[in-house]
């Protein structure tokens, strides 16, 4: 009876022993966003075009030439977060005065633009909240280009880049993690669509 006893004290030892020792875990975690951008409302941007609402994106190149952008979120989903993904607080600081195709236009021809943006957005399910710090390049999407249409026609932007969770605010549970970004803005509608995948330590 004593030995049936220590074993089963030794397994309940054992047991909470791996539990204690199992800490945080990586996964890859995924979020999709959908929504419509539109020019900040004032009191969200800086003097210089940028977006005020947060350390990252308050920044621009010059003392001017940037623009701020808010997303208003209609859809997310993914695994950042676990069960129901709700984006908000998303902003976009775009940066026009860096251009990497500095070549003039080749008379006719499109007019070359890639802009470097930083953005922010929050993450947020039941129970979690996330803070993504969002840095890339939008560059001009340009179809129809023919010889009667030199310039072809501007329907937006295609968006690439890479993200990482914030350390402010801090992430509830704690967590770490970074990864890759792209996406799409169509000018037509002024819907923006995001795709982040990457590593989540938590």
């Amino acid at each position: 009876m004593i030995r049936f006893g220590t074993v089963i004290c030794t397994a309940m030892l054992l047991f909470a022993g791996s539990a204690v020792a199992a800490g945080p875990s990586t996964h890859t975690r995924t979020l999709n966003v959908t929504g419509v951008g539109a020019a900040a409302a004032s009191g969200n941007v800086d003097t210089n075009g940028a977006c005020n609402v947060d350390p990252w994106v308050d920044q621009c190149s010059e003392l001017s030439g940037c623009h701020c952008t808010e997303v208003t979120v209609s859809k997310a989903s993914g695994s950042m977060d676990k069960g129901t993904q709700t984006v908000s607080n998303f902003f976009l600081t775009n940066d026009d005065n860096i251009n990497p195709a500095a070549e003039p236009t080749v008379s006719p021809g499109p007019n070359p633009r890639c802009s470097p943006f930083r953005a922010i957005l929050t993450d947020a399910s039941s129970g979690e909240s996330k803070t993504l710090n969002l840095i890339g390049v939008s560059c001009k999407k340009v179809i129809g280009i023919s010889n009667s249409n030199p310039q072809g026609n501007h329907v937006g932007d295609t968006i690439t880049g890479g993200w990482g969770i914030s350390s402010s605010p801090t992430p509830a549970p704690d967590a770490s993690g970074w990864g890759t970004l792209t996406g799409s803005f169509t000018k037509s509608t002024s819907v923006a669509t995001i795709k982040i995948t990457g590593l989540v330590t938590e």
